[in-house]
């Protein structure tokens, strides 16, 4: 749907917007992955499967800025969520 929203308005500068909008849909998979996961343990698995050796920080799983944080984005990377988008 954003594509063809995209190729009819790509006339129009707004490359920023969409660049906006996408990181705004990032981070909102990333909440939403969070509140899913319910504690933080189960971020802290994720974080070291994928070989983070950093200190682990006590979040509130279910907020907002939460999903802002640099665990949930190295638990879920960019590339995580463009596979997980062509998954289905």
């Amino acid at each position: 749907m954003l594509r063809g929203f995209a190729n009819y308005f790509r006339m129009a500068n707004c490359k920023g917007l969409f660049c906006e909008l996408m990181s705004w849909i990032r981070r909102r998979l990333r909440a939403k992955q969070l509140a899913l996961w319910k504690r933080a343990g189960r971020l802290h698995r994720r974080l070291r499967q994928l070989g983070y050796q950093g200190d682990f920080l006590k979040m509130a799983m279910r907020r907002w800025r939460s999903s802002r944080s640099h665990l949930a984005s190295w638990s879920m990377p960019n590339a995580w969520l463009r596979e997980l988008a062509s998954l289905t």
